[in-house]
């Protein structure tokens, strides 16, 4: 596996790991994803988010329904008819999105679907009716979303529907609009290195990242061992909590991240879930574990 050049290690020591251009030059990504307590406005998650040490948020999780309208958790409707209403519930959230990204470099990613069955089977029957063309419901909501929001990137967290052509044309649509695209596997490793070679090959560039959850449904997983996507970087995602084992200190996510490093050169990794640790010291602290962890020899 190929992640980063050497010399991005350094930047990884002094706890940079800038982005450059947050969508388009990127260095090593340094995770964590978070739901509720990101855009509810709580000054205090904000600041902490701001000067966590993290270089991506991201914000969990995107549903898709079968007319097309974008909604967070099923209480914060982001679009409707293709038009931008987050407003509606909570105004705050794109000056909160700017205020973060002012902090550490900080690129902001939208997570597309979960274990919830329905996102990805919308995704593949919007398509399959309307095309990606400006005129299609999805090429309207999300170029409303590039509109109103800084987001950079968007996070396919498909655990259910799994349909290589619709996914493709999702993420080259995505690409056009300017978006970057992340994947965020835990099972089915065939199907993501397959859909992640398509998705490059027809818009070089798009995927930039892979997400792998080591934890829960993909307790076991290791970047090192089945997960090769080639040039694109794989960043191990751990988990904050005991209900979705393995849970890890982050003297222990340290210790993990310099295991992967050392076998296979991992750069970068992510924390399931801000909402866990939320006001808390630990942010930080986990923050620097990551960094640590793959700066280390």
């Amino acid at each position: 596996m190929s992640n980063a050049a050497a010399g991005l290690h350094a930047l990884a020591l002094c706890g940079t790991l800038a982005l450059a251009g947050a969508a388009d030059a990127q260095t090593s990504l340094v995770s964590i994803l978070g739901g509720g307590p990101v855009y509810k406005h709580v000054p205090i998650n904000i600041q902490e988010l701001k000067s966590s040490g993290f270089n991506e948020l991201i914000v969990w999780s995107v549903e898709v329904n079968s007319a097309g309208d974008l909604n967070l958790n099923g209480e914060f409707p982001l679009t409707s008819a293709g038009a931008y209403i987050g407003n509606q519930t909570y105004p705050d959230f794109p000056a909160d999105l700017k205020n973060i990204k002012a902090g550490t470099p900080m690129r902001v990613t939208l997570s597309i679907g979960s274990s919830n069955f329905g996102d990805w089977e919308s995704i593949k029957a919007l398509i399959k009716s309307q095309g990606t063309g400006p005129t299609s419901i999805l090429y309207k909501d999300f170029a409303a979303l590039m509109t109103a929001l800084p987001v950079d990137a968007i996070d396919f967290d498909d655990e259910n529907g799994y349909d290589a052509p619709s996914t493709t044309e999702f993420a080259v649509m995505l690409g056009k609009l300017g978006y970057k695209v992340t994947m965020d596997p835990y099972t089915n490793a065939g199907y993501w290195t397959s859909v992640v070679s398509k998705i490059n090959t027809k818009l070089p560039g798009t995927v930039d990242g892979v997400h792998l959850q080591t934890y829960a449904g993909g307790d076991g997983n290791s970047p090192c061992s089945g997960w090769n996507f080639g040039s694109v970087p794989v960043y191990p995602g751990i988990s904050d909590q005991p209900s979705a084992p393995p849970y890890l200190t982050p003297a222990a996510t340290q210790t993990a991240m310099q295991k992967w490093h050392s076998q296979c050169g991992v750069t970068g990794g992510w924390v399931w879930i801000f909402d866990q640790i939320a006001g808390t010291r630990q942010v930080r602290k986990y923050a620097h574990a990551i960094i640590t962890g793959v700066g280390a020899p």
